[in-house]
C-alpha cells in the first residue's frame, strides 16, 4: 500500500484563483453527507438508512500576511458571497489520478484577522462551509 507525506498541497482562493499555497500550514477538506433514516415496519427490527444532502467544509490554517492573506480573506468575508477554491494534494501539476483537483465554492462567514500571543507566529484559522458541490477532476480520479 502506497503511503504519502503531504509536502506540496496546492491551494487557490478567490475569484482571481490566488495561489495561497506558501501561506497554508494545514488543510482539511471534509466531505460529509447527512444520514437519512428509512426504517420501516418491514426492516426486520434493524435501522436502515440512506445518504442525504452533502454538507461539506474546508479548514485552513494560515500563516498571516496582512498585504496578502488578510486582504484576500477580509475582502471575501466583507463581500458576503461564495468564492472559488481549489485543492490539489501534489502541487500545481495537471490533475491526474495521483494529483486529483478538488474545486468548489466556499461561503466566508467568519474572519479573525488577529490571533496570537507575544512571540507567536501570526496565524489565522478558517473553517468555511462549501456552497454547492465539490468537483473532483483527474484521470482515473
Amino acid at each position: 500500500m502506497a503511503k504519502q507525506v503531504l509536502t506540496n498541497v496546492a491551494v487557490t482562493f478567490g475569484t482571481a484563483a490566488t495561489d495561497i499555497t506558501s501561506y497554508v500550514a494545514s488543510v482539511t477538506l471534509n466531505l460529509s453527507k447527512a444520514e437519512v433514516a428509512t426504517t420501516s415496519f418491514g426492516s426486520s427490527g434493524a435501522v436502515t438508512r440512506i445518504s442525504g444532502l452533502a454538507d461539506n467544509s474546508i479548514t485552513l490554517e494560515l500563516h498571516q500576511d496582512y498585504p496578502t492573506i488578510e486582504k484576500l480573506f477580509y475582502d471575501a468575508w466583507n463581500n458576503g458571497t461564495a468564492v472559488p477554491v481549489t485543492v490539489k494534494p501534489n502541487g500545481t501539476a495537471a490533475a491526474s489520478s495521483t494529483n486529483p483537483q478538488y474545486a468548489f465554492n466556499v461561503l466566508p462567514l467568519t474572519w479573525t484577522p488577529v490571533a496570537g500571543a507575544v512571540g507567536d507566529l501570526a496565524t489565522a484559522s478558517v473553517t468555511y462551509p462549501i456552497d454547492g458541490a465539490v468537483t473532483k477532476t483527474g484521470t482515473g480520479a
